[in-house]
């Protein structure tokens, strides 16, 4: 399993939050990796959790009623599905 990069900076809250799934996990690493400044205005502005949780919903439905699709990594299947990758 996947552990959570850069978990010091991640309020407790929002730390305990992500790491509930490994497609939280995987959603909180990929926005910290690709978009890191992008991820800090989004925890200063505490707007953070709600734009996690409304592309975690996305992700898990995504990969939920993506079964043609098992052939790909999730990165593909998301793409295939039009979904963003950036918070």
């Amino acid at each position: 399993m996947q552990t959570l990069y850069q978990a010091q900076n991640y309020p407790d809250e929002l730390r305990n939050l992500v790491v509930q799934s490994r497609i939280g996990i995987e959603l909180a690493n990929r926005w910290m990796l690709g978009w890191p400044d992008r991820v800090k205005v989004l925890i200063e502005a505490q707007e953070y959790h709600a734009a996690f949780e409304i592309q975690l919903e996305q992700e898990i439905e995504a990969e939920a009623n993506a079964a043609q699709y098992g052939h790909l990594s999730s990165w593909e299947k998301r793409e295939v599905l039009g979904m963003r990758e950036s918070p």
